[in-house]
C-alpha cells in the first residue's frame, strides 16, 4: 500500500465509517478544484454591490484575493429535525442596506437566510462552491447536493435559480450523520492535495449545525461524537480551513465544538450567529463596530489571522495595523504610520479613511450606570433581543444590594438606529493610547 502524506492514522484511534454510497438520493461521488484561472479584479458590478451592502471597499476587494487562495468551497447544510426548533435569529432585509434587523424564526430559516445570502455571494464574485445537505431534503428535490460557479460562469444565473428553488423547498428532518459527510469530503479533499499544496492554495469547509454529530439511524453519546472527531483528525496536514456556523445556543452543543479547537492540530474557528459574535467582539475589542459585512466574510471562509484574533483578546499595535490594512485596503493604507511608534498620527490617518468609507448600524448597544461614576456594561443590541430585557431587569432587581445605584441609565448611542463609523476612535485611543485626551472627533 502507497503512503499517503494527508491521511493522518493513529494505531490508537477509534475506527470510523469508510466512505461509502450510502445516500437515498443522488449527490456527486466526488468533487474536482475548478479549471481555468480565475479573474483577479472584482467586476464593478459586483464590487458596487457589496459596497452597497456596507462593505468597505478594502474589503470587497479582497476577496478577490481571498477567492483565488480557496478556489473551493464546501458547504455542510445540516437539514436535521431539531433545525425546527423556533429559537434562531433570521436577518431580514430593509430599505437601508446597511441596517441591519433580525426576527425570531426556527433554526433551519436561519441557516437558510445564510445560505441563501452566500449563494449570491458565490455568484457574485464567481467562486465555485458546493452546498451539500446532511439528510435528503425533502420536497421532491432528487439530490443532495447543489453548486455556484463550479461549471462555469456561462452557468451560475442557472446555478442561482436551481439553488434558490432548492432551499425554498427543502425541508429539515432526519439525523446529524456529520462524520460520514466529513469521509467523503476527506475523499475527495485528499485527491486536490497535491496540487493545492503546489500551488500554495487551501479548500474552505462550511459546517453549518445546530446539533452533536449521530449516526445514520440516530444514536448519539461519546462513542459517536468521538467518531465524528476522529473524522475531522483525518483533515490534519490537508491544505483547508474549517469554519464551524453553530445554530444553536445550547451548552451541551456550544461547548462540544469550542473544544475541539484544543483536541485538533487543524485550521478551525467556530462562529455563533451574527448577534452573539457582536458580543464576544465587543468584550475584547469594543472600539470596533461589528459591522454584518464582516460577519458574512467570516461565514464565507475569508481567512486571515487578524480575524482570528478579534474574539479572543486584545489585538496589538501590530495587529491593530494589520487589521486597519484589511478594512482599508492596501492601496489605501500606504504610507499610514506604525502606532507603535507615531499613535496620533496613524490616529490621525484612520480618521481620515473612516470618513471615506459608509457609517454602519452599531451592533452592540453600551448602557452605563450614571450616579458615582460607577459603571456597568449591558450587551444590547439593535434587534430588540429578549436576553437584553432579562439581563436589565435582573440587574434593577439585585439594584438595592449594589453599592451604587443602577435604575438611571444612559445609553451611549442614544438613538436607537444610529449609524456610527467601523471603528470608535475614543475607545481605540483609551486602550491603545498615552492616557492623553483624544482630540479627534
Amino acid at each position: 500500500m502507497a503512503y499517503n502524506p494527508y491521511n493522518n492514522n493513529s494505531n490508537n484511534a477509534i475506527p470510523i465509517p469508510v466512505a461509502t454510497a450510502y445516500y437515498d438520493n443522488k449527490i456527486s461521488s466526488s468533487l474536482s478544484l475548478p479549471q481555468g484561472q480565475p479573474s483577479d479584479e472584482l467586476s464593478d458590478r459586483a464590487l458596487k454591490t457589496f459596497i452597497d451592502q456596507g462593505y468597505t471597499t478594502g474589503l470587497a476587494k479582497s476577496l478577490v484575493e481571498n477567492r483565488i487562495a480557496f478556489p473551493l468551497r464546501i458547504w455542510i447544510i445540516d437539514n436535521s429535525g431539531s433545525m425546527q426548533k423556533p429559537d434562531g435569529h433570521r436577518i431580514v432585509e430593509t430599505t437601508s442596506k446597511t441596517s441591519v434587523k433580525t426576527v425570531p424564526c426556527t433554526r433551519w430559516e436561519e441557516i437558510r437566510e445564510c445560505v441563501n445570502y452566500h449563494v449570491q455571494m458565490a455568484a457574485l464574485i464567481e467562486a465555485p462552491t458546493t452546498f451539500r445537505f446532511l439528510n435528503a431534503p425533502g420536497g421532491g428535490i432528487a439530490t443532495r447536493q447543489f453548486s455556484i460557479a463550479q461549471s462555469g460562469v456561462a452557468y451560475i444565473q442557472q446555478d442561482v435559480m436551481n439553488a434558490s428553488s432548492i432551499m425554498t423547498k427543502a425541508r429539515p428532518g432526519g439525523m446529524t450523520p456529520l462524520t460520514q459527510h466529513m469521509m467523503d469530503i476527506h475523499r475527495d479533499v485528499t485527491s486536490m492535495a497535491p496540487q493545492l499544496t503546489a500551488e500554495g492554495k487551501r479548500v474552505v469547509i462550511v459546517i453549518a449545525t445546530d446539533g452533536l454529530p449521530t449516526d445514520e439511524q440516530g444514536h448519539g453519546g461519546e462513542y459517536i461524537k468521538q467518531q465524528f472527531v476522529q473524522s475531522l483528525r483525518t483533515l490534519e496536514g490537508l491544505p483547508i480551513w474549517v469554519v464551524i456556523r453553530l445554530c444553536t445556543d445550547e451548552e451541551d452543543v456550544v461547548n462540544f465544538y469550542n473544544d475541539l479547537d484544543e483536541q485538533l492540530e487543524l485550521s478551525l474557528e467556530v462562529l455563533d450567529d451574527f448577534m452573539g459574535e457582536a458580543e464576544e467582539i465587543h468584550e475584547c475589542n469594543p472600539w470596533l463596530n461589528y459591522a454584518l459585512p464582516l460577519h458574512r466574510l467570516r461565514e464565507w471562509g475569508y481567512h486571515d489571522r487578524v480575524f482570528d484574533m478579534l474574539d479572543e483578546r486584545k489585538l496589538t499595535k501590530s495587529e491593530l495595523w494589520d487589521f486597519c490594512k484589511l478594512l482599508f485596503g492596501m492601496e489605501n493604507f500606504d504610507g499610514v504610520p506604525d502606532p507603535s511608534v507615531e499613535w496620533k498620527d496613524f490616529l490621525k490617518s484612520v480618521d481620515g479613511l473612516l470618513k471615506r468609507e459608509k457609517m454602519q448600524w452599531v451592533s452592540v448597544y453600551d448602557f452605563v450606570c450614571i450616579q458615582d461614576n460607577m459603571c456597568i456594561s449591558v450587551f444590547f443590541f439593535p434587534t430588540e433581543r429578549n436576553m437584553n430585557v432579562f439581563v436589565l431587569k435582573h440587574i434593577l432587581f439585585l439594584s438595592p444590594f449594589l453599592p451604587y445605584n443602577v435604575h438611571e441609565f444612559k445609553k451611549k448611542n442614544p438613538k436607537r438606529k444610529k449609524l456610527t463609523p467601523w471603528i470608535d476612535l475614543k475607545k481605540l485611543h483609551k486602550m491603545y493610547g498615552d492616557g492623553s485626551a483624544c482630540t479627534i472627533m
